[in-house]
């Protein structure tokens, strides 16, 4: 029978996993002290090649069931596994895998050591052998090892397995031979799109890809939206060095992001380094037609289905696909709504075929269950939005335009609306100090105790008024500030007085929202959510609380996760520098520790106005009072006591029932005449 494509791919795939699981296996047969590595470099080849070491051959006996003890204890497993028919093992790979550590295993044969290097069955003749040294068992090679070892390796994980086999499955699906795979990847920088339908696909794809488990390098994964990572992972940039860097875009961002933002991030990925773009994507609906059009090659598979199912055990648990089959079969067993985490949760070893699908029938109707609930609260929503005000149509047509774009609570942002001014609001009610009325707004104009803060305000309303009749650039105003303090001191009071003096949204979150998730890549995604929702609600205060959260750019070792942090003020310092080209967009930081601020964030054209808020002084406080009083002041200092007359002071207290003695001259004490001893 002729093998198919997606039968090619699926072993070449396999093989990857087992190949990976050997030298991972080597790796810690290292650090036992069973083997020894070293690195070769060559024009043709570089790795690490693997010999035995010399504490193998003192420690192995040459009986392979003892043999077998021995290493099993020497690499910290508890007892043997099942024995697996193995092939020789002949590896030698690419400088990529060298840089993480192993590589280049050679061996020409597997065999067991023969009766007459034993001497006699189950027992070994000691002393020299081939220049051994005394005492060390004779005949111990490395492919002797090598198989002992081997006979270690883990079962392979159920999730990369099932990844192997929808990958496989893609492209068997897709291309009817190899020649048609191949051509549309012949240009530098090919753009693929993978589509697989199955829940947590994007994440696992991700991380193989850069654990080097599907293509035959390690990746480093660059994500085209700059926003969260493809595998979900940070890794810091010394491990991306000599790594094939990869393109790759997430198919459920790609769903929540526009497609004139989506053009302009392949514009920049095409224009930029050529390198292939993957698009992996897990969505049941097909996606833009700018990437479904545009793509130099589609890959596609319906997901999980019962023969795979059957494949996957046979080659996790042992399960022959008959047997899972004609179970599958008796069960009514329906794989659809199967994720890769209700895989992960069944597919156990030592686990019988029944039990194992029976589990998984479970987790596929609770997942089926919850997708139905899912729907069901999205036709409520839709339901419930169609009886709003309004036409149908509009409301429909101001749906399908808001769809993928960022929400306030999605990127940690409280939107603030101005109040509307009424009748003796603004400057020409009062000035700062005076008892405003008691209707006023809180607005920039009835604070005290600002000082720069409220002149720079103050001078921004001015400027906004020009730049909206046009007689003002954008770039000419000064709408960067940074506001610090001690906690108390008004920072975000001054943004809620902003807000009502210039008639314009305020839009509040801090550096601590950012950092909530706790993975770069999301935190990224806020970062740049917070600015992208912003720019949609031109003309807008974006006030960024905690700002030194933050931190600075340290130098190598001086804190836990440099690059980690470094990353987040490069970000912000790229958001802050788009910001001021967009119009629009009031930027107001505060913070309680300016010190700790990164000095590039305090740049000309980013928080280039620092103001520092001091503790009220007596003149202030009269303000803060008046302010939060209003008429009320009046009748707070009417209703004050008046001064009660003095009181006479107490007699002092007796002394040991002796009133004290008054002094009734100006005398000193001990002035009598004569001498005194004291």
């Amino acid at each position: 029978m002729m093998e198919t494509l997606t039968d090619r791919m699926t072993r070449y795939l396999l093989k990857r996993l087992r190949r990976r699981a050997v030298l991972t296996l080597y790796k810690r047969a290292v650090d036992a002290g069973l083997l020894t590595s070293a690195f070769i470099g060559g024009e043709e080849q570089k790795g690490t090649v693997s010999q035995l070491a010399d504490q193998a051959r003192y420690v192995l006996t040459g009986n392979r069931e003892q043999d077998r003890r021995i290493v099993a204890r020497m690499l910290g497993v508890s007892s043997p596994p099942v024995q697996r028919g193995d092939e020789p093992v002949t590896f030698i790979v690419p400088e990529d895998d060298a840089v993480d550590g192993v590589v280049s295993f050679q061996c020409r044969s597997a065999g067991p050591l023969d009766e007459q290097q034993t001497g006699r069955r189950g027992k070994m003749r000691r002393g020299k052998a081939g220049g051994g040294a005394a005492g060390a068992a004779p005949g111990i090679s490395f492919p002797y090892v090598a198989r002992l070892l081997r006979e270690h390796l883990p079962p392979p994980s159920p999730v990369h397995v099932a990844v192997a086999l929808l990958v496989a499955r893609a492209v068997g699906t897709s291309r009817t031979d190899m020649a048609a795979l191949i051509e549309p990847l012949r240009p530098a920088a090919p753009f693929v799109l993978l589509k697989v339908p199955v829940p947590r696909f994007e994440l696992c794809l991700g991380m193989m890809l850069e654990d080097g488990l599907i293509l035959p390098f390690r990746a480093a994964l660059e994500d085209v939206l700059r926003e969260n990572p493809l595998s979900g992972r940070y890794r810091h940039q010394h491990s991306n060095v000599n790594r094939r860097k990869l393109k790759s875009l997430s198919g459920i961002a790609v769903e929540n992001t526009d497609d004139k933002d989506l053009r302009k991030h392949l514009r920049q990925s095409l224009l930029d380094e050529p390198m292939p773009i993957l698009l992996v994507d897990e969505t049941e609906l097909a996606l833009t037609p700018v990437v479904t059009e545009t793509a130099d090659l589609v890959l596609e598979c319906a997901g999980i289905d019962r023969e795979m199912i059957a494949e996957l055990l046979e080659v996790c648990v042992g399960i022959p696909p008959k047997q899972s089959l004609v179970l599958m079969d008796d069960m009514a067993f329906d794989p659809e709504g199967l994720t890769l985490d209700d895989i992960a949760l069944a597919v156990r070893p030592g686990r019988a075929a029944e039990q194992t699908l029976s589990v998984l029938a479970m987790l596929a109707e609770r997942s089926a269950r919850e997708d139905e609930e899912e729907k069901d609260d999205k036709e409520a929503g839709r339901r419930k939005h169609r009886s709003g005000k309004g036409k149908i149509g509009e409301t429909s047509s101001r749906a399908k335009k808001d769809t993928g774009k960022k929400k306030p609570q999605d990127v940690g942002v409280e939107v603030i609306e101005p109040a509307p001014l009424a009748d003796g609001d603004g400057p020409a009610g009062g000035t700062a100090g005076t008892p405003p009325s008691k209707s006023r707004l809180l607005s920039v104009e009835t604070l005290a105790g600002y000082g720069k803060a409220r002149n720079w305000a103050v001078d921004l309303k001015a400027d906004l008024a020009l730049w909206k009749d046009g007689r003002l650039r954008w770039d000419e105003m000064s709408t960067r500030l940074l506001l610090s303090g001690p906690p108390g001191t008004g920072k975000t009071t001054f943004a809620r007085a902003l807000c009502n003096t210039l008639q314009v949204p305020l839009l509040a979150t801090s550096v601590g929202h950012w950092l909530e998730p706790g993975y770069l890549g999301e935190v990224l995604q806020r970062m740049s959510g917070a600015f992208t929702f912003a720019a949609e609600k031109a003309p807008a205060i974006l006030f960024i609380d905690e700002l030194d959260n933050i931190g600075k750019r340290q130098g190598a070792g001086s804190r836990n996760y440099d690059d980690y942090w470094s990353s987040l003020v490069n970000r912000l310092l790229e958001l802050l520098d788009g910001a001021s080209k967009s119009e629009g967009i009031i930027v107001i930081g505060a913070t309680n520790l300016p010190d700790r601020i990164d000095p590039a964030l305090l740049r000309s054209g980013r928080l280039e106005t620092h103001v520092r808020i001091p503790m009220p002084d007596t003149e202030a406080l009269i303000g803060i009072l008046g302010h939060h009083l209003g008429t009320d002041l009046e009748a707070v200092l009417a209703s004050a006591p008046t001064a009660a007359p003095p009181r006479r002071l107490l007699p002092p207290k007796p002394i040991n029932g002796k009133p004290p003695l008054r002094r009734t001259s100006t005398a000193k004490p001990h002035a009598e005449k004569g001498p005194r001893h004291d």
